[in-house]
C-alpha cells in the first residue's frame, strides 16, 4: 500500500462579478421579467423535455430590449471571463440567453451544460447542432426586499466523491454574474419562496458563450 496521498482534481475555475448592470438596467430587466410572466414555460432538459424529478423551474428565451445590454456587458467582460475560467480566448459566434425563474420548491439537479461521449450533439446555439457551449454565465436579480431563500449555485469537483470539500456553493447575489466552464458539473439548490408570488422568485439570466464547430 502506497503512503503517497491520492492526487485530487482541483475545483473548476469560476468567478463572480459584482454590480454588472446599472440600476436603471437592473430595474428594466426586473420589470420586463415580471411583465412577461404569462409567457414563461416549464423548463426542460436539453433533449429529454420536462422532468420534474430533475428540474423544476420556468424559463423564457426572450430578453426583449435587454438582450443588447447583455451582449454589451459580456463583450466588455470577455477578456476577464476568459482569464477567470482558464479558457483559451475564442470568437464568440453565438450568445445563447434565457431567463430562468425559480419559485418555491424549484431546483436543478446535478448536470453539465456541455454534452460528452461518442456521437454527442452540441447543446448550444440555435438548435442547429453547429454551436458548442464553452463558457456558462449566470446573472442574478430579484425584487427587494428579497423574499426567497436558498437557490445557491453548487459547482462540483470533477470526479469528486461528494464530500464537503468536493463542491462550492455560490449565493445568488443581487446584480452579480457567475462564470465557469460549461463542462463543469453543477446544480441549483432548492429554493424556498413561501409567498409563491412570481415577482418574489429567484430570477436569473442564463448565458452560454458558444463557438461554431465548422
Amino acid at each position: 500500500m502506497s503512503g503517497r496521498a491520492e492526487a485530487r482534481v482541483p475545483m473548476p475555475p469560476w468567478h463572480q462579478f459584482g454590480t454588472v448592470l446599472a440600476p436603471a438596467e437592473h430595474e428594466a430587466l426586473l420589470a420586463w421579467t415580471i411583465g412577461n410572466r404569462g409567457r414563461f414555460k416549464p423548463a426542460g432538459l436539453a433533449e429529454l423535455g420536462v422532468d420534474r424529478s430533475k428540474r423544476v423551474a420556468e424559463k423564457l428565451k426572450d430578453l426583449g430590449p435587454l438582450e443588447r445590454v447583455f451582449e454589451q456587458r459580456i463583450g466588455a467582460l470577455l477578456p476577464e471571463i476568459f482569464a477567470r475560467t482558464g479558457t483559451r480566448p475564442f470568437e464568440v459566434e453565438h450568445l445563447e440567453l434565457e431567463i430562468a425563474a425559480h419559485g418555491d420548491g424549484a431546483f436543478f439537479a446535478r448536470h453539465s451544460d456541455m454534452a460528452f461521449g461518442p456521437g454527442r450533439r452540441p447543446l448550444g446555439g440555435d438548435d442547429s447542432g453547429r454551436h458548442d457551449r464553452l463558457i456558462s454565465a449566470v446573472y442574478y436579480y430579484h425584487r427587494e426586499p428579497k423574499a426567497f431563500a436558498g437557490g445557491a449555485l453548487r459547482l462540483h469537483r470533477f470526479g469528486g466523491a461528494g464530500g464537503a470539500d468536493d463542491h462550492v456553493d455560490i449565493e445568488p447575489a443581487q446584480n452579480s454574474l457567475v462564470v465557469f466552464p460549461s463542462w463543469t458539473q453543477h446544480e441549483v439548490m432548492r429554493v424556498e419562496c413561501p409567498g409563491g408570488a412570481f415577482e418574489d422568485f429567484r430570477f436569473a439570466v442564463n448565458a452560454w458563450l458558444c463557438r461554431s464547430l465548422s
